[in-house]
């Protein structure tokens, strides 16, 4: 193929830790591929200057016309015609704005906008070869709890948008503030920002030592366990084909996945689910993002 004539996406990753640049071809793969602290936009005053100092260099040095257009994968929720960040837990500045028009009116190319971990279960399904009817949930243990479904592999939204924000059902009895705006999520026990707290706070180490130096603890069990009875939930009330498990949690050294597995389990009815419960390791590649991001705008745009 001739990769100089070729039509290129132009992705882009906000999750709430770090932000990734990737350059993808119409057979996803990747041409560029950069990470940056996320940071750096959440200070950042005006979006719309850092975004076009962002990627300006980009579209000089393939020309503009090469792209499709910019493919956005964001930790945010959205409006369900994907034009509006409702809101963004880890980055300062992204409520209820406009981001897709914003962007258009920047450079005058199409601008689609999805949920970070629905284009990372579009990356899966198709690593995986996943295909065919049914639903298939993605449980993504991060900055925060993630999670996405696809029934007959198309990707669900919900009506308003909304739908799979499984970190932020109730707790009863949590009266703690989520910074989704809400009390008593369940994300408040169950995500890498409270494991990276006990770490710093309890254990005095690292967040990437946590489970190979105090992964039989009770205070860090008990954050894999709150992730497990989510899932538990989930697969009770969809009965899926499978679930897969990524996220930056389950990277962790001797992250304790025979412990989660079994709790999810455990907390399942007889003889099924708990008979047909799959879990697949979602795919730890750092472009799963950015391809998703590619795969899901191709729909639209190829």
């Amino acid at each position: 193929m001739n990769h100089n004539k070729e039509k290129l996406f132009l992705c882009v990753e906000i999750g709430g830790t770090n932000l990734r640049v990737g350059v993808v071809r119409e057979d996803y793969t990747l041409e560029q591929f950069e990470k940056i602290p996320s940071a750096e936009l959440s200070d950042a005053e005006d979006k719309g200057v850092y975004f076009k100092t962002l990627l300006d260099p980009i579209l000089e040095k393939y020309g503009k016309d090469r792209f499709h257009g910019i493919s956005l994968s964001l930790a945010s929720l959205m409006n369900r015609e994907r034009t509006i960040c409702f809101n963004s837990p880890n980055i300062k500045g992204f409520d209820h704005l406009p981001l897709k028009g914003m962007l258009e009116d920047i450079w005058g190319l199409p601008v689609i906008m999805e949920r970070d971990v629905n284009t990372s279960l579009l990356y899966d399904l198709r690593k995986n070869n996943i295909v065919g009817e049914g639903i298939v949930i993605g449980i993504y243990i991060g900055t925060g709890l993630g999670n996405a479904m696809s029934i007959d592999g198309k990707i669900y939204r919900g009506s308003t948008g909304s739908s799979c924000e499984l970190g932020h059902i109730p707790v009863d009895g949590l009266e703690e503030m989520c910074g989704c705006g809400k009390a008593g999520c369940i994300e408040l026990r169950a995500c890498g920002k409270v494991l990276a707290g006990i770490a710093e706070k309890t254990f005095h180490c690292p967040v990437q030592e946590i489970f190979t130096k105090y992964g039989d603890r009770k205070e860090v069990l008990d954050v894999v366990r709150m992730c497990a009875l989510a899932t538990a939930t989930e697969v009770t009330i969809l009965d899926p084909v499978c679930v897969i498990l990524g996220g930056g949690v389950t990277q962790i050294p001797d992250f304790p996945l025979e412990y989660f597995t079994r709790t999810v389990s455990e907390n399942l009815r007889i003889p099924e689910p708990r008979g047909s419960l799959r879990i697949i390791p979602a795919s730890p590649d750092p472009e799963v993002g950015i391809i998703g991001a590619a795969i899901n705008a191709a729909a639209f745009w190829k």
